[in-house]
């Protein structure tokens, strides 16, 4: 859980500097699956067990690669162009809620009392740093690409609910491949004319590198020990693993800030930190809270 903590706070930061590069989030995203489909493929057969998957079961993997490339993996890099990494790691920390919510509401259980005041509680947190009272072209901009994110977030909580019963039926590495890879070719015909009129040689230094994070670390490292965690707990536990990636990401933010690798306005004034406290804090109680 330590490492993905650490993982997500680098994934926030860096992928920031890769969707300003590159400035179109649809050759960004089938260029960062196309790097991780080749990693996967490269392994499979050795450190990758074979896929034997039922046609069923090839069809719910299907599911999951839309939910993970084409959707979340797009959405995310769309809002992180607009916004900054902060909101994002807050936003994702949305995570836990999302999955209670979702998971109560397939199986027909009505949260408690204490459970629904603790996401009233978080969500007041989100609302804060949205400032939704507050006007600007920088806020404005800041606005659309949270939105963007929290779509993120929603496709994230759909596809850890929907690969936790599979997962734990297959091989956790072979279903992250292979929802992975079916993800990027579903987008391939969507993404095949930007992909060639693309001028790559415009991104620079630092837009390769969050690229080679996001495939190596992010796609590749961190979806293998969500999956992996997704074996042995419930969803709900898992998503827990978000709660500490706000505080992280501030912190690193910061240091980038300050060492001159981030160059703006961060958006880490007290209404962020207000905001980080409440939602935080509305996360702990709706996890603490009893049934």
């Amino acid at each position: 859980m330590v490492l993905h903590v650490l993982g997500a706070a680098g994934t926030f930061i860096l992928s920031k500097a890769a969707a300003t590069s590159f400035a179109d989030p649809l050759v960004l995203t089938f260029t960062r699956g196309i790097g991780c489909a080749v990693i996967f493929l490269i392994f499979t057969g050795w450190k990758i067990p074979k896929p034997d998957f039922t046609l069923k079961e090839w069809a719910r993997l299907l599911m999951l690669g839309i939910l993970l490339v084409p959707l979340n993996q797009y959405c995310f890099l769309k809002g992180l162009e607009l916004s900054v990494p902060g909101h994002s790691a807050l936003i994702y920390a949305m995570t836990p809620i999302g999955v209670l919510l979702l998971s109560s509401g397939l199986a027909g259980n009505m949260p408690s009392f204490m459970k629904l005041s603790g996401v009233v509680i978080a969500f007041s947190g989100v609302m804060v740093v949205l400032r939704p009272w507050e006007s600007g072209a920088q806020l404005s901009e800041l606005r659309i690409g949270d939105l963007w994110l929290i779509g993120a977030v929603f496709c994230w909580v759909v596809y850890t609910i929907m690969a936790s019963d599979i997962i734990r039926k297959k091989n956790a590495l072979t279903v992250t491949a292979w929802s992975l890879i079916l993800g990027v070719l579903v987008m391939l015909p969507m993404a095949a004319k930007p992909m060639m009129t693309f001028d790559f040689s415009a991104v620079s230094n630092a837009g390769w590198f969050g690229l080679g994070y996001m495939v190596v670390i992010t796609s590749v490292v961190m979806m293998i020990l969500w999956n992996i965690l997704l074996q042995h707990l419930t969803p709900v536990q898992v998503a827990i693993t978000t709660n500490a990636q706000p505080l992280a990401t501030t912190l690193l933010v910061a240091v980038f800030s300050v060492a001159g690798f981030l160059q703006g306005d961060q958006d880490l004034g007290l209404m962020f930190i207000l905001g980080m406290v409440l939602s935080i804090s509305g996360v702990i109680i709706t996890q603490k809270a009893r049934d």
